[in-house]
């Protein structure tokens, strides 16, 4: 379907939204509103796009906002691609109210999450939060499919 909207190259990563391709557009505002309507029509419905260079997301790579995170398996590490800049920024870190959700970090319209565990073995997922919390659009991918799209 993103070959038919003039986009070169595409591929798919682990069937979970992540589409990557090549284009000769520079207006991301523009490519958004082109590959929203082409979806839409496909569907009947909306969809939110979310574009991001991999240039963008190979400074998220380089910058390792997790760093300073031990390795835990009772700590998710997560990061929500918001469609819009938060204005204004919120005070970091920030919790949710149930505490099952923080933001260690923003790096212009990403958030660096920590999805912490809740009761009965769940966690929480820090789009749900940040959507709720701002009034945004947004998608979250774990760090290691992060990592991935970039290699």
């Amino acid at each position: 379907m993103f070959s038919s909207f003039g986009l070169k190259n595409v591929t798919t990563y682990i069937q979970s939204g992540n589409v990557l391709f090549e284009t000769a557009k520079t207006n991301a505002q523009t490519l958004t509103k082109k590959i929203e309507s082409g979806l839409q029509k496909a569907f009947g419905y909306d969809v939110t796009v979310i574009l991001r260079t991999v240039d963008e997301v190979a400074e998220i790579v380089k910058l390792n906002p997790f760093k300073n995170i031990q390795p835990d398996a009772d700590v998710g590490l997560y990061v929500t691609f918001i469609a819009e800049e938060l204005n204004p920024k919120p005070k970091l870190p920030l919790f949710s109210k149930q505490k099952d959700v923080e933001i260690i970090g923003m790096n212009n319209c990403d958030a660096f999450c920590l999805a912490l565990p809740v009761k009965n073995g769940r966690y929480g997922f820090p789009n749900v939060f940040i959507e709720k919390e701002f009034r945004v659009l947004a998608t979250t991918r774990n760090w290691t499919t992060v990592r991935k799209v970039v290699e």
